[in-house]
């Protein structure tokens, strides 16, 4: 099966999700595309609110998928028949957040992914705000199973070798990294696509919050580690591309890590286990 997929790489604005909101639906009513094919409209971690909202947080997080913003992204998707891929804060209960990608389209909401490597260094302060998640989701959409995660997942590879072995043909990796963080982000990606063979998704913030300066460079693998479309460095881009859910079967058949792998690794993997 065909699918597309639209990078959104925008500047969303800090504490503003009105202003990100209209964003969001201006890039979706330009770009949607009236034929055969389901369109996954994908766009950065925090996209919805904005990546630095400071205490603001506490007001803007919202129970998923029942809150006012979620329901936007709804209205949104139904009116151009498309799939999107948002991240916003989440309130599970008062003063219990969680920093999540939700996925909704024409018929409503399909699911969601919790952040679960929260990083608390160099720039960074997620744990101040957020819980991390003890789950990796992946989910059945009409595009078959997509796995979801959030920026500094991808440092984990244990996150995306678990969205292949649940059975997903793509992982999609929404992101807010700034400069600092580029050579990590531009060797991981790849590398998490063919480790796998599984389609791979990068999306990131670009431009400035604060003092963050947000090095876009979204893009897109195949589940060989061929480069299907990137997008320009530090300002709001636009693309997208077409995938099947067939090619990660394929790429499984040609090179066959999953199937070459003992279980007994996840076992000692487990009793090994250390707290560094």
């Amino acid at each position: 099966m065909k699918f597309r997929v639209a990078l959104a790489q925008i500047h969303s604005r800090q504490a503003d999700p009105s202003s990100n909101l209209e964003i969001i639906s201006n890039i979706c009513n330009e770009n949607a595309i009236n034929d055969d094919l389901d369109t996954i409209f994908v766009f950065p971690e925090l996209s919805v609110t904005g990546y630095l909202m400071h205490d603001d947080i506490f007001q803007l997080a919202e129970p998923v998928p029942t809150g006012p913003l979620t329901q936007e992204l709804i209205k949104i998707s139904k009116k151009n028949n498309c799939y999107l891929v948002a991240g916003l804060p989440e309130s599970s209960v008062p003063g219990l957040l969680y920093n999540s990608a939700v996925m909704v389209g024409p018929k409503g909401f399909i699911g969601k992914s919790r952040k679960i490597f929260l990083p608390n260094h160099s720039v960074f302060n997620e744990r101040r705000y957020f819980r991390t998640s003890p789950v990796i989701n992946v989910l059945d959409t009409p595009m078959g199973k997509i796995g979801m995660q959030i920026c500094y997942d991808i440092f984990s590879p244990e996150i995306t070798r678990a969205h292949a072995l649940l059975g997903a043909h793509t992982s999609i990796c929404i992101s807010a990294s700034p400069g600092v963080r580029r050579q990590y982000f531009e060797t991981f990606i790849p590398a998490r696509a063919m480790e796998n063979t599984i389609n791979f998704v990068y999306v990131n913030q670009s431009g400035i919050q604060d003092d963050l300066i947000f090095w876009g460079g979204s893009e897109v693998r195949s589940a060989t580690g061929k480069q299907i479309a990137k997008l320009i460095y530090n300002e709001p881009d636009f693309a997208h591309c077409t995938l099947t859910t067939e090619s990660s079967q394929k790429a499984k058949n040609f090179v066959p890590t999953l199937k070459d792998l003992p279980p007994w690794i996840f076992k000692q993997l487990e009793e090994s286990y250390y707290d560094i």
